[in-house]
């Protein structure tokens, strides 16, 4: 019986083998270009010109439905800058996948007086990568 259970499962894990190296090679990269999306994003914050900053990200045809999110989220930026300065610099924290479709990658921008983590969800179309969602949160007991 307990050789039977092993032979099973030597089996089953020799058959996942070839599925797991199978979809490693699948993930496709972030393309530089959505990189370098989010990159011109946090420069532009630095130089202290949010309205741009979103305005870049949001050329994508992603938000072209999507009323009052450009005036939304400068809005937002622009109480952040009142409130704790403004933006000195920037560092990534991480890169997450979900599948071969969507990353998630998220950044800490220090501010003069206070930290804030941005969020960027980068979304594959069916050959282009585009900024599918934005935000910061200034809550940092919510990033542990």
């Amino acid at each position: 019986m307990h050789k039977t259970i092993v032979l099973l499962m030597s089996l089953l894990l020799a058959s996942a083998i070839p599925a797991v190296a199978h979809a490693s090679e699948d993930t496709a990269p972030v393309s530089a270009s959505v990189d370098q999306d989010v990159l011109n994003f946090l420069n532009l914050l630095r130089s202290g010109n949010g309205s741009d900053a979103v305005t870049g990200l949001l050329s994508s045809p992603l938000w072209a439905s999507k009323a009052g999110a450009r005036e939304s989220m400068i809005g937002q930026i622009d109480a952040a800058i009142r409130a704790y300065g403004p933006v000195q610099s920037y560092e990534k924290l991480s890169t997450n996948r979900l599948g071969t479709l969507v990353v998630r990658e998220y950044y800490l921008v220090q501010h003069r007086d206070m930290v804030v983590r941005w969020e960027f969800d980068l979304v594959k179309s069916s050959s282009v990568w585009h900024v599918g969602y934005f935000g910061f949160t200034d809550q940092p007991n919510a990033w542990f």
